[in-house]
This record gives C-alpha cells, sequence and structure tokens, in this order.
C-alpha cells in the first residue's frame, strides 16, 4: 500500500490586483486610492498550494487557467515552490480568474473576485484526481470555484476514505447539504454566521457559533478562525480555543490560507486535530507579519525559528 503523504488542493487561482485605501468605499462614493500593485498572489487554491509546499508538504493542484499571462504565472509559481502542476488544465477559450483588493489602513482587505476558468473545473476531473493518485491523504477545497464541484470533491473523497478539509470562502449565500462530508469545516467569523443566517450586528459568542455549526452542518470537527484572537474549535469532545502568538500584523491578505495549508500539512503528517490547529495559528501568525500573500508564506525553517522565539 502507498504511504498517504500528498495533499491534494481542488481549487482556485484568482491573483488579486491590490490597491491601499484609507477605507473601502460605500455605494455610489469613489474614494481615492494609492499603492497599485500587481502583487505575486494567488487564489485561495493556489496560495494554500503554494503555502503548503513552503512548509514541506507534498503537494498536488487540480484547477483550471487560462492560456494567458496569468495562466502562466500560476504554473511558473506552483511548480518553482514545489507544486505538483500536472492536473492544472488551461482553457483554451476562457480568460483566467481575477481578483481586486482594497486593503485599508489597517491592512483589512475588502475582495471581489472573477471565476474566470476556475468556473469550468469538473466532477469528473476531480475523481479522476482522487483515483489517479494513490497516495492522497489529504484533499482541502475552497469556494472559489463552482460550489457544487467543491462539495462533491469533499464527498467523493470522504467515500474513498481521504481526509477532508473545506474552507467555506466566500461564504455561500445559499442553503447547503454535503457538507456532513467534510471532516473539517473551516470557516472565518463572518463565514461562520453567513452559513447561519446569524446577522453581523447580532451578539453572539463564537463558542455558541461553533458549536452550532458542528450541530446545523455534520461536519466532524469545526474550526471558525477568528483574526488575531486565534481560533474557536468544535469536535466530539467540545469547544476549544487556541491564540496565536502576539505579533505586529502588517497584512493579513491570505491569513486564513496559510491557515488551512498549514493545518492540512500538520495533519497529513499524523498530528491530532487540536495540536495541528495550535500549528496552524503560528503559521498564519507569522505570514501576516509580512507583506502580501505568497511572499509572506512561510518555510518550515522558519515557523520553527519563530516558534522558539515564542517559548
Amino acid at each position: 500500500m502507498p504511504v498517504k503523504d500528498r495533499i491534494l488542493v481542488v481549487g482556485s487561482h484568482i491573483p488579486g490586483l491590490l490597491l491601499r485605501v484609507k477605507r473601502p468605499p460605500i455605494s455610489g462614493e469613489t474614494v481615492i486610492g494609492w499603492g497599485f500593485e500587481e502583487a505575486i498572489d494567488g487564489g485561495k487554491g493556489s496560495n494554500q498550494a503554494i503555502a503548503a509546499a513552503r512548509l514541506g508538504g507534498k503537494v498536488s493542484f487540480l484547477g483550471c487557467v487560462g492560456k494567458d499571462r496569468i495562466g502562466d504565472q500560476a504554473e511558473s509559481w506552483m511548480t518553482t515552490t514545489g507544486v505538483d502542476t500536472t492536473l492544472l488544465r488551461r482553457s483554451p477559450m476562457t480568460a483566467s480568474g481575477v481578483g481586486f483588493i482594497l486593503l485599508d489602513e489597517r491592512g483589512v482587505p475588502a475582495m471581489v473576485s472573477s471565476l474566470g476558468a476556475n468556473a469550468e473545473l469538473t466532477d469528473q476531473e476531480v475523481e479522476s484526481a482522487v483515483t489517479g493518485l494513490a497516495d492522497i491523504g489529504v484533499l482541502l477545497t475552497q469556494f472559489e470555484i463552482p460550489i457544487l464541484v467543491a462539495l462533491h470533491a469533499v464527498r467523493y473523497a470522504h467515500q474513498q476514505g481521504l481526509l477532508t478539509i473545506l474552507n467555506p470562502a466566500p461564504a455561500p449565500e445559499i442553503k447547503l447539504s454535503g457538507l456532513e462530508y467534510a471532516d473539517l469545516l473551516v470557516p472565518n467569523e463572518t463565514e461562520a454566521r453567513m452559513m447561519l443566517g446569524v446577522p453581523v450586528e447580532q451578539e453572539v459568542d463564537n463558542a455558541w457559533l461553533a458549536g452550532r455549526l458542528r450541530k446545523k452542518t455534520g461536519a466532524g470537527v469545526v474550526l471558525i478562525t477568528i483574526g488575531e484572537r486565534g481560533v474557536v474549535g468544535c469536535d466530539a469532545q467540545g469547544v476549544w480555543t487556541v491564540s496565536p502568538p502576539p505579533v505586529r500584523a502588517v497584512d493579513t491578505s491570505g491569513a486564513g490560507d496559510a491557515f488551512c495549508a498549514a493545518l492540512a500539512v500538520a495533519l497529513i503528517e499524523g498530528q491530532p486535530v487540536r495540536e495541528a490547529t495550535a500549528w496552524a495559528c503560528s503559521v498564519a501568525a507569522l505570514s501576516v507579519t509580512r507583506s502580501g500573500t505568497i511572499p509572506a508564506y512561510p518555510t518550515r525553517a522558519e515557523v520553527e525559528a519563530f516558534e522558539r522565539s515564542n517559548v
């Protein structure tokens, strides 16, 4: 039997065009920005694949990009980092996806994305990848591809005995079924509220959110990321929290992707969920001390040095 040491990331490549602003505009308003950047930035899928590979993970990426400059960049950035791109499809008809990021003075992003070629990913490609790579142990996916394809990936992989991680971002505005096949469901606080229909202005305890979301979805474990406050988790044994090491945040873009990637790496290496969650918090905390997404993702050696400095 092959060793199940590979992470399959089923996801998007949607690079972000960044503009800095004092604050995002409201409807009908124009604001003046500065510092335009066409950064080295992927989508949630390629970000997570690259972050996991930087941490020493054995990673394959399944996704679809256009036969254009953005698609060329996607393949180059991933292969340079050590991600296997054999399953990366190049659409001859549809342009690659792209995102637009407004980064405010606190370093908190507001984002909008166009799927482009990412929308062409199919259930059949997922099934072929899962059955074709005998050493996959973990499947990680998100909602920047067609949601039904992501849900099919989680269901099919779970049925094949893989550990499944679903990052439901961006949060859907529709009721979903099939979330019980997610061994780990990893939303942020806003996404968790949206999935439960809890208004942003309503005050609720995050422990209640985690417990309620696990009960409603049937997911094995729910991990709600809550920024600098860390993570609230809920599993069969109850609710727990993890606080990350204190850092000075420079840019929180992509911190959730760093967390998901680190979680996948820790779990494929055999760490229990709670220990894996704590390590992923450290990785995400280190990533926000740097600007950007892909350039901010640390190597394994950098994380180990960071942890030693916080003992």
